[in-house]
């Protein structure tokens, strides 16, 4: 690849266009004709240049000059950082730093700060500079520096540093940090906890910002904050940390299951850290499924050969250096196990784990060694580094009259133009020429900038760039096409730094070497370098595009490097114009759901089939072998031609891919003749049909169970397991159906309770006692039935519905309703009975698979020995609830925060509660059926999707 001539710009950082012509970030020409991924179209612009755009949005051009919708639409005009007010800039960095940042063109990193006092003498600007350091220290801040020495454990700086290299942040910033852009003496710009508060979450700051964020937690936060601020200087100024030895052990605690010795090689960020002075449960205490890691530097008193005990329940491990001395691993009970080492006086590594499954919990450590006795080792003997951090901030008290003068400082200046652009502009500022009628050379565009001008210390090549820009400022009236918008964004957003698209962008052979996958993954680069965005509006749909930029969406568990969130605000219409440029595919149209169709794709897609799950996860169970992308996230991700195209011949999509050409020769290979006559494009539409079941698709034959003994995986019969559900009732029944709908009935008082659809349930509170621990469903998409019973007689069709059966004082029920027990059928699936008032009731609930998700259907048959018509049903409550088709008998309704009830057999009607809500009743419609065992009899169905 070419170097751009004009920019000196690196090669990665040149897009190629249809016409061969090598641009800098797109545009060194005036007019560009770039092709649109569309076979034999082009589109032509008037004018366009990627470098002099982002450079004009860099330095908020249209902040100050007036500029119509379209041009700050082109540009991507948007509000710099958040300083003002509680969450301001002095809540954040330090008032050196805000000074440093007035005196030079810095900013954040990535931005065009002007230097709006370049005109004043040395003495004003020294005063200028004073009042506003003053006025935008006062804003959150100033940041507390009664301590200003803090300590953060090498442990966490380690972990910080590993996370730097892992999830992407070498992409942006290079793999070495300490000399990166920016990241100088940050130890005197944050503290600890506003860098910690800022990477947790930039976009609170600059919701427009080139910063985005990682999804990182606390934790993760805290330990790329403590790894930066260590970074030692560059400059030759004296280090900010020192490292030092203090009392105790670190503590790391993560709550999930364990086996073996534990943690002890755990490599994911802890649920919590902390020290301790010596081994103990501490925050596992009375908990179940956790694991503990104590490391640190054990002091020997002299040379020989020494003993320790380590006592635990369940497994755990003690390791010196290099060397596991005692392994006491498997689930047990309290119990005790020796391990010896020849070891020299001095300190030694020392790390111990232990895990804990169920019932008790313990931990204690003992030794003997030469002259010691066997007893537990004292707290003394252990020890951990910690990094003493001291930025060697000055007392800071803000001036409240310099503060007041930077306040007006700050307002005649024109800072809000940038930082508060909901205030109008005052003064000057509301003089200044609009955009398109700048002059090139002049103002802030001259050589020496003029002192009623915004310095923003551009180059020769950047004032040539904008003076290109001011001269066709009619131009940028005109909306990018499609193509020339994707790359736009994709270089303002610096998507390139991870993606290639269209053989540009993409990591430098240095940074490529940092991203790597998870241990268990073995799919080579495909599972550690992030994939190529070419033809990515193609693959996938416009809401899973939107959800990944906006929201970070991870879908591949194998892969250490994080997607970016960017937010709404700062990716635009990027997903747009990615699927306009590149959904020239739309191919095959989505397949037409047939529940017969998505029962074949359900035996495709397992080890009967085409044996998906050998590498992909089925609603986050595990694979058979490595962890791919989650079935259930595919068919809202992927658009059915690009889906279609890669199952039938995935080295030309994904080339390089390790994805299996099951149908081979492109795709025209027959296998499984039996099954849809060995058609491999129908048998695809099969699987996608299966797949469009999301999380609630039948679990495929191979799914492996989770490593927890608790949890409940319905197989080919349903599971009905009787519990406690917290806001239900102590008499719960709780049915998990093989096609991954599942439901809670409540048996106290005669009503379908709760309906969700994905994993079932987690047996542990149940069974081992502790019921209040079993609070809500493992699965999602939880819906709540209306509270009271399901059918029941009302005085007429406007009678308040009973909320409740009602107890006299010793508890027993005086109400018209009686739980008269449950049978099943011939699937093993639940049917429930109950008499009120002489009628006798029975509720079928059984899964109907439909696209979008499977639904449940509650079949009512109500039967009497006299004919009645005060018996009425109440099927769904709602702030708001609207006719979606259907009539008479069959009617179909649309309620607001529940979903979709389709009504068969009954005539349905909507009535206003007391409360203002809406309920949507069904009278039950009697007929004569003359049997012995009924004179009458109604029937009706109801079925429900959300």
């Amino acid at each position: 690849m070419k170097s751009c001539r004009r920019h000196r710009v690196p090669p990665r950082a040149i897009w190629a266009c249809s016409t061969g012509m090598f641009l800098c970030q797109i545009g060194c020409h005036e007019s560009s004709e770039v092709g649109d991924r569309s076979p034999g179209e082009s589109t032509t612009v008037s004018w366009n240049s990627m470098a002099a755009e982002n450079l004009a949005a860099a330095a908020s051009c249209a902040a100050c000059h007036s500029a119509s919708d379209e041009v700050r639409s082109r540009l991507g005009v948007a509000p710099s950082p958040v300083i003002l007010g509680d969450d301001g800039v002095g809540a954040r960095l330090s008032p050196d730093a805000i000074r440093t940042r007035l005196d030079a063109h810095g900013g954040e990193i990535g931005m065009r700060m002007p230097d709006l006092l370049h005109g004043l003498s040395d003495d004003d600007r020294s005063l200028a500079t004073e009042e506003l350091v003053h006025f935008l220290a006062s804003q959150g801040g100033p940041l507390d520096r009664s301590d200003s020495m803090i300590e953060v454990s090498t442990a966490d700086i380690s972990k910080g540093e590993v996370l730097w290299r892992e999830i992407g942040c070498v992409a942006c910033h290079g793999v070495d940090a300490a000399t990166a852009p920016g990241m100088q003496n940050l130890a005197g710009a944050w503290s600890h906890e506003s860098l910690t508060r800022f990477l947790a979450d930039p976009l609170a700051v600059h919701p427009a910002g080139r910063m985005p964020a990682l999804n990182l937690n606390e934790d993760e936060a805290s330990s790329i904050s403590a790894y930066l601020l260590t970074l030692p200087p560059t400059d030759g100024t004296p280090p900010t940390a020192t490292i030092a030895s203090r009392p105790g052990l670190t503590l790391e605690y993560w709550k999930k299951a364990y086996e073996g010795i534990g943690p002890m090689d755990e490599t994911g960020p802890p649920d919590l850290e902390t020290r301790v002075p010596t081994p103990q449960i501490g925050p596992g205490k009375g908990q179940d499924n956790f694991g503990l890691r104590f490391a640190g530097e054990i002091e020997i008193p002299t040379d020989g050969r020494w003993n320790f005990y380590l006592r635990s329940d369940d497994g755990s491990g003690l390791r010196i250096g290099d060397q596991l001395v005692v392994d006491h691993g498997g689930i047990h009970g309290a119990s005790v196990k020796r391990g010896a080492i020849d070891l020299t006086a001095g300190r030694h590594p020392i790390t111990i784990s232990m895990f804990e499954r169920a019932g008790g919990e313990e931990l204690s450590v003992s030794w003997s060694g030469p002259g010691i006795d066997r007893q537990p080792i004292p707290a003394k003997a252990f020890s951990s580094n910690a990094a003493v951090l001291d930025p060697g901030w000055r007392p800071f008290e803000p001036d409240e009259q310099l503060a007041q003068a930077g306040m007006m400082r700050f307002a005649s200046l024109g800072c809000s133009a940038c930082h508060v652009p909901e205030m109008p502009l005052a003064g000057r500022m509301a003089k200044l020429p609009p955009l398109d009628s700048l002059s090139a050379g002049s103002g802030c565009l001259a050589t020496t900038v003029p002192a009623s001008a915004p310095d923003y210390g551009f180059t020769e090549d950047e004032r040539a760039l904008l003076d290109d820009l001011v001269r066709h400022g009619n131009a940028l009236s005109e909306p990018l096409p499609a193509n020339l918008e994707v790359a736009h964004s994709m270089t303002r957003l610096n998507c390139i730094a991870c993606h290639a698209r269209d053989e540009v962008g993409g990591p430098s052979a240095e940074q490529m070497a940092r991203f790597v996958s998870n241990d268990e993954a073995e799919l080579g680069d495909e599972g550690r370098i992030p994939p190529s965005l070419h033809d990515v509006g193609n693959k996938l749909q416009l809401a899973a595009l939107q959800q990944t930029m906006a929201e970070g969406t991870k879908v591949r568990p194998y892969m250490k490097a994080r997607m970016p969130v960017f937010g709404d605000v700062a990716i635009g219409d990027l997903p747009t114009a990615l699927a306009a440029v590149d959904a020239v595919r739309r191919g095959s149209a989505e397949p037409s759901f047939d529940p017969a169709m998505a029962e074949t794709g359900h035996v495709l897609v397992g080890t009967d089939g085409v044996s998906c799950v050998q590498c992909h996860t089925a609603s986050g169970h595990p694979a058979l072998g490595i962890p791919a992308v989650d079935l259930t996230t595919m068919h809202d991700r992927l658009r059915p031609g690009w889906f279609k195209a890669h199952l039938l011949d995935p080295q030309k999509t994904n080339p390089g891919t390790r994805m299996t050409a099951f149908w081979g020769n492109g795709g025209t290979d027959r296998i499984f003749p039996e099954i849809l006559g060995g058609d491999p494009e129908k048998q695809v539409d099969a699987i996608r049909t299966y797949l469009s079941l999301g999380e609630s698709m039948p679990m495929p034959k191979g799914v492996i169970p989770e490593a927890g003994e608790y949890a409940l995986i319905p197989g080919e019969r349903p599971i009905v397991f009787g519990t406690f559900m917290a806001g239900i009732s102590p008499r719960t029944i709780a049915v998990g159906l093989p096609e991954n709908v599942h439901y809670a009935y409540d048996a106290e008082n005669g009503r379908l309770a709760r309906a969700w659809r994905g994993d079932f349930m987690d047996a542990r509170g149940t069974w081992h006692g502790r019921a209040g621990q079993l609070e809500q469903p493992k699965g999602s998409s939880v819906i709540d039935f209306p509270d009271g019973p399901a059918i029941s007689p009302l005085e007429n069709r406007n009678a308040p519905w009973p909320e409740a059966f009602a107890r006299d004082a010793a508890g027993i029920r005086n109400g018209p309703w009686r739980f008269a027990g449950r049978s099943t059928d011939q699937e093993g699936r639940p049917v429930f009975h109950m008499e009120i008032d002489g009628a006798r009731i029975t509720e079928h609930p059984i899964p109907r698979l439909a696209a979008g998700g499977t639904r449940l259907v509650r079949k009512f048959t109500v039967a009497s020995d006299v004919g009645r018509g005060d018996l009425y049903a109440r099927l769904a409550v709602g702030p708001a609830i609207e006719p979606a088709g259907g009539e008479g008998s069959q009617r179909r309704w649309t309620v607001e925060g529940f979903g979709v009830v389709l009504v068969s057999g009954a005539d349905s009607f909507v009535r206003e509660t007391a409360d203002g809500d809406r309920e949507l009743m069904v009278k039950v419609p009697f007929r004569m059926v003359g049997r012995d065992d009924a004179m009458f009899e109604g029937t009706f169905e109801v079925e429900t999707g959300w």
